[in-house]
């Protein structure tokens, strides 16, 4: 069976970025994605991104499109999601595609060696000698792919956590899963209807559920019997904590939005702190009974619709094979999560601050070979920035000991 030099999972903007300097290297390369070209981006289309293209764009793919004379975003251009997938990411994509091999649909259900278990040379070089095992499934038919190198690019979009106490799952949340929304949802497009005239309880604290309760409370002021009650964990006086001097001022701005909507919400609508999900049943046609404790107290409500927005998690199954040294506390790869830990403390940092913790020695672990980059080595930390993982392929690619990286020595810094 042929063995590739390098299989990247995942064909988001890390997975691009990665498979861009391993083209410009000469690196014989693979990409899968579950789905299709930067689907979780198209999922969140309609936001707008808070941060410039110039922090959104990395530097191996703007190389890449710039020498094609594909025409792109200005540095400052604030994109939604739509227009970065279409004005960048698929074009980056359709360069990719002529010299790296990308198969779309094609998920890869487990990564092992080919001929060495979990609990063989331990930390040793010499599991390197084997190259990797990747099952991937493809047309309802799966297939042995051979990779000399690994890089997991996979995010955590498609993982969301639970909305249950201490993110376990609330009493009837396994049942009901498919009832509740993780993700963001559209209620002033796509999926109006689903939310216009009616009630919807949206837990969460960070910027998505600041973006929905926006997007909930712009609805309510506009379409009569739309309500929403809004339940955030931590006692606090405000749902989303500003940031000091924020030198993003998209993000800002958000921040002010969704405070003044908890602080003045539509009428039928409320904030709610102090509040943990105990239980849920029924269905969304039928409506959904829930169980919330707030402040110490349990309260029964029916609502016609849930949104979850408390945050992702990686997919650790991958690589359950592999000598893989995660945090305990972020499921994250155990040397970016130390970083992080050591730098900014246990309290939320800024995503911008976030990446001058990092560097070439944080991404490395036992399993020689394997690099989990991009938002999943983050784990369940959302201060990520598209820029730091971008930066991080250009730190991992030196590591990766194949003949073409051995003399091509790109970096994203400088």
């Amino acid at each position: 069976m042929r063995v590739m030099d390098l299989a990247i999972i995942g064909a988001g903007p890390t997975g691009l970025e990665a498979a861009a300097r391993a083209a410009r290297a000469g690196v014989r390369t693979v990409l899968f994605d579950a789905g299709a070209v930067a689907a979780h981006v198209d999922a969140w289309g309609w936001v707008r991104l808070f941060s410039p293209f110039e922090l959104n764009a990395g530097p191996a793919g703007l190389a890449l499109l710039r020498g094609q004379g594909v025409r792109l975003p200005a540095p400052d251009a604030l994109l939604t999601g739509s227009e970065f997938r279409e004005r960048y990411l698929l074009p980056l994509a359709a360069a990719v595609r002529q010299r790296v091999e990308l198969r779309e649909a094609a998920r890869v259900l487990d990564v092992a060696r080919a001929a060495r278990l979990k609990g063989e040379a331990l930390g040793s070089a010499a599991r390197g000698e084997q190259p990797f095992r990747l099952l991937v499934e493809e047309d309802g038919t799966e297939r042995d792919v051979l990779a000399r190198a690994v890089l997991d690019c996979s995010g955590t979009y498609g993982r969301p956590g639970w909305a249950g106490p201490g993110g376990a799952p609330a009493r009837g949340e396994r049942g009901t899963r498919s009832e509740i929304e993780y993700h963001l949802p559209d209620p002033l497009g796509g999926q109006r209807e689903r939310y216009a005239g009616r009630r919807t309880l949206l837990l969460g604290a960070g910027h998505s559920a600041s973006t929905t309760a926006i997007a909930l409370a712009t609805l309510a002021r506009s379409v009569p019997g739309t309500r929403f009650t809004w339940a955030t964990r931590d006692a606090s006086d405000v749902p989303l904590r500003p940031i000091e001097d924020d030198p993003l001022p998209e993000r800002a701005e958000l921040t002010r939005r969704a405070n003044a909507v908890a602080s003045e919400p539509p009428p039928g609508s409320e904030w709610r702190s102090e509040a943990r999900l105990l239980a849920v049943e029924g269905t969304a046609h039928e409506g959904l009974d829930v169980e919330l404790e707030i402040a110490g107290t349990v309260w029964r409500d029916h609502f016609d619709r849930i949104v979850a927005n408390v945050g992702y998690e990686p997919d650790d199954g991958l690589y359950r094979q592999l000598q893989i040294h995660v945090c305990y506390a972020s499921l994250g790869p155990m040397g970016v999560a130390a970083a992080l830990l050591a730098a900014h403390g246990t309290e939320p940092s800024d995503c911008l601050l976030a990446e001058d913790a990092l560097g070439p020695e944080t991404l490395r672990n036992p399993e020689p070979g394997f690099f989990i980059l991009g938002a999943k080595s983050f784990g369940k930390n959302s201060a990520f920035l598209m820029r730091t993982g971008y930066e991080q392929v250009a730190d991992a690619f030196p590591s990766l000991d194949l003949p073409a990286t051995r003399t091509a020595r790109f970096r994203a810094r400088g």
